[in-house]
C-alpha cells in the first residue's frame, strides 16, 4: 500500500482532515481485539460535543436542526444491539454535517451504542474502509457486532454528494469550490445522511455491506 505524503493529503482533502497510515497487516482476531480497545477508549457524544472547538457553528446547527423521522428511528431500533465507532475530527466539515445526525439517530435508538475517536486513534480502520476514489477520510463510521467485528461502514459523504464532489477533488478544485459542498449540506438538511446511515445499520444486520469502501464484512 502506498504511503501518501502530507502534501498530497492537503491537495486532495483541503480544507478537510483526512490522514493516512500504513496497512496494519494484523490478523482478523487481532483487528477485532484492537477494535474493542479503540471503541472502549472512545468518547460518548455527551463528552465529545461540548469539547468541539472547530466549525462549532456547523456542528451546533446540525445537532439542533436534526429530527429523525419515526420511520427511520423504528428501522434503526429493529436492528438490535450494535456498536458504532465514529472516526472524526472537529475541523472536518463532512463530520460537522454528518456526525450530529448520527448522534440524533443513536439518541432515537437506544439499542445503538456510539463512541467517537480521532483520526490518529482510528487510522488503521480508515485504511481498511476508504472512499470510492481510494482516500482515507473522516468521518468513517463503523458498525460493529458484539465481538467488535466490522459489519458495515459509511465513509465521508452521502453518495449523492460524492457524485459531484469526487470529480472536484480529482481536479484539485475542492478549496475553490468548497461553498458548493456547504450549500449541498444546507439544502439536504441531513436527510440523505440519516437515510444512508440507517441503510448501513440494516446492512450490518443482513450481512451485506452497502458501502464500496468496506473491506471487512461479517464472518
Amino acid at each position: 500500500m502506498l504511503t501518501v505524503t502530507l502534501a498530497l493529503i492537503a491537495s486532495l482533502c483541503a480544507p478537510e482532515v483526512c490522514p493516512v497510515t500504513a496497512d496494519t497487516g494484523t490478523s482478523y482476531q487481532a483487528q477485532s481485539d484492537s477494535l474493542r480497545a479503540t471503541f472502549e477508549k472512545g468518547q460518548t457524544w455527551a463528552d465529545f460535543y461540548p469539547a468541539i472547538d472547530r466549525r462549532r457553528e456547523v456542528w451546533e446547527r446540525s445537532w439542533t436542526n436534526t429530527q429523525i423521522p419515526d420511520a427511520l428511528a423504528g428501522r434503526a431500533r429493529s436492528a438490535g444491539k450494535l456498536r458504532i465507532l465514529v472516526i472524526t475530527e472537529y475541523g472536518c466539515s463532512d463530520s460537522a454535517n454528518s456526525v450530529p445526525v448520527l448522534a440524533r439517530l443513536v439518541e432515537a435508538a437506544p439499542n445503538l451504542e456510539m463512541r467517537l475517536v480521532n483520526s490518529a486513534t482510528g487510522r488503521p480502520w480508515m485504511e481498511l474502509n476508504r472512499t470510492p476514489d481510494g482516500r482515507t477520510a473522516t468521518p468513517t463510521v463503523l458498525v460493529l457486532d458484539d465481538e467488535y467485528r466490522i459489519l458495515s461502514a459509511w465513509v465521508e459523504q452521502p453518495k449523492e454528494l460524492q457524485a459531484f464532489w469526487l470529480p472536484i477533488i480529482a481536479r484539485k478544485e475542492s478549496g475553490a469550490r468548497f461553498g458548493e459542498k456547504a450549500a449541498w449540506y444546507t439544502k439536504d438538511e441531513g436527510h440523505a445522511i440519516m437515510r444512508e446511515l440507517v441503510e448501513a445499520i440494516e446492512a450490518a444486520v443482513s450481512g451485506a455491506s452497502n458501502n464500496v469502501a468496506v473491506s471487512t464484512k461479517r464472518r
